[in-house]
């Protein structure tokens, strides 16, 4: 009988030990947030010999009502097991969830299952964020800033269905990546069609470059983007990315960032970004300068102050008729952010 409650016993820890409780994780980041500016269209309409028949132009203020904004707040859980010597089975859930309402929570952010071997890589299965997401060395912004924490990029690290992703072993600080995308004709489909992306990366001591291909159907998208530590307190980024959307004039996007810590908590950061062509549109242009702070509380909080300018026109021409619309404005922002 002793003996059938010792081996009952190691079993149990046997199984205890081969399945590890996964990691919790998340985080809660919440701002307050004022955003203004003015809203300009004007109407024009042509003679059939170009010349102006007539000109109409309004105007509108935007909000400037404050505003409380979750941003990217989340949970999740990892793990991974051990299937053989060299291969690990991974698996995350995360959601996101909205700290300030109580609607649209617990979205999916990425989910999958996956192997990791030792020799051969790393090959997820699920929603995953798009490869070009990890090639942004130059997108410093944070939280609710004028014209959101990303770069301005019309096409900028979507999240995927029913999407592989492939990440090589990282070898001297270069790895390789690749994702593929089904179109699998249903509502689930994020692109609305087959996609692929290729990439790869180099990260080593104070310097980091990498640059990505994505293909979706007439969709084309190519990424370059890179930093350096100049000093052991300033880093400077840069990231230029193409997007062909299948009409006469591709978008082109630049961002150039600047980050610089000082003795205090506090960590300064400056980004500019400049967009021709937003969306394809021929004479569409965005251009924004954002200038913010973080200041580390300890290890898990962090304080942010933020503001930023942003002005964004685009022409559209119908026959006689062309509508130009314009924006310009100033946010500020700050909040706090505690990850667990």
């Amino acid at each position: 009988m002793k003996k059938l409650l010792l081996a009952t016993a190691v079993a149990a820890l046997s199984v205890s030990a081969a399945n590890a409780a996964p990691t919790v994780y998340g985080k809660g980041f919440l701002t307050l947030d004022v955003n203004t500016g003015d809203n300009d269209t004007t109407t024009t309409t042509y003679n059939p010999d170009g010349s102006v028949l007539s000109s109409v132009k309004t105007s509108e203020s935007a909000d400037g009502r404050s505003q409380l904004n979750s941003n990217a707040s989340r949970i999740g859980f990892k793990g991974s097991e051990a299937l053989t010597a060299n291969t690990d089975l991974l698996y995350q859930l995360e959601y996101g969830v909205d700290v300030d309402a109580n609607s649209d929570q617990f979205y999916s952010r990425d989910t999958y299952l996956g192997l990791q071997n030792a020799q051969y890589g790393t090959l997820l299965g699920g929603r995953l964020s798009a490869i070009d997401d990890y090639v942004n060395f130059a997108n410093v912004t944070q939280g609710g800033v004028l014209g959101g924490d990303n770069v301005l990029a019309s096409f900028d690290a979507p999240r995927t269905n029913n999407t592989f992703n492939y990440f090589s072993p990282n070898i001297n600080g270069m790895q390789f990546m690749a994702m593929y995308a089904m179109d699998e004709n249903n509502n689930t489909d994020t692109l609305g069609r087959d996609a692929f992306g290729v990439g790869g990366k180099y990260e080593a001591g104070p310097m980091n470059v990498g640059a990505t291909y994505i293909q979706a159907g007439d969709l084309k998208v190519a990424r370059v983007s890179g930093n350096y530590a100049i000093s052991p307190v300033v880093t400077l980024g840069a990231l230029y990315q193409n997007t062909d959307f299948d009409s006469d004039d591709n978008e082109n996007a630049f961002t150039l960032s600047g980050e610089m810590a000082t003795a205090t908590p506090w960590t300064a950061y400056a980004q500019g970004d400049f967009v021709n062509n937003v969306g394809g549109a021929d004479d569409a242009e965005a251009f924004r300068a954002v200038v913010g702070g973080k200041y580390a509380f300890n290890a898990a909080t962090t304080g942010h102050l933020y503001g930023a300018y942003l002005n964004d026109e685009s022409t559209v021409r119908t026959g006689a008729v062309e509508v130009k619309e314009e924006f310009d404005g100033f946010g500020i922002g700050g909040g706090i952010e505690y990850k667990f």
